[in-house]
């Protein structure tokens, strides 16, 4: 008796066992409870961060808005800046060359220098006062009493004793 799902092969037909019981199984994957599907309604949410103004994104907004108005330039710089605020890194400064660059810094310190020495003269000729002397420094700082002047100076060597 040769069963309908039995399929011969090499090995059963040297033995010559023409009836094996021989039982097939097949597999049924699990298959979930249908679930009740949730009913849709125009209605609008009921949180409270849907309603509340997020200040974040107006702020955005008015910044992407502000880009509209520039020449393509200025707009490609503002985008690169909007980029960098938002969190993304900034583009690498090109090379040049150590010994150009020396130069270049030499330059602006000398340039400071320069500005600070007619910063200097600028003061020098308008911040003093004609008047010199000792006398004229301790009636100034008479006249312009403070809120601890009323109590005096403490002396170190009376305070010990």
């Amino acid at each position: 008796m040769i069963s309908e799902d039995f399929i011969p092969t090499r090995g059963s037909l040297k033995k010559g066992t023409q009836s094996i019981d021989f039982k097939s199984v097949s597999f049924e994957s699990y298959k979930p409870k249908k679930q009740e599907k949730i009913e849709i309604s125009n209605e609008k949410p009921q949180n409270k961060k849907s309603e509340d103004f997020n200040i974040r994104r107006a702020k955005h907004e008015i910044v992407k808005f502000g880009m509209s108005g520039f020449d393509p330039e200025k707009k490609e710089e503002a985008k690169i800046q909007l980029a960098i605020k938002l969190g993304a890194k900034p583009k690498k400064n090109k090379y040049k060359n150590y010994k150009l660059l020396k130069e270049e810094r030499a330059k602006l310190k000398q340039e400071e220098k320069t500005k600070a020495q007619f910063q200097q003269l600028g003061k020098n000729a308008i911040g003093k006062s004609t008047a010199k002397g000792k006398g004229f420094d301790r009636k100034r700082k008479k006249a312009k009493g403070g809120l601890l002047d009323v109590y005096g100076k403490v002396n170190l060597k009376n305070a010990t004793k």
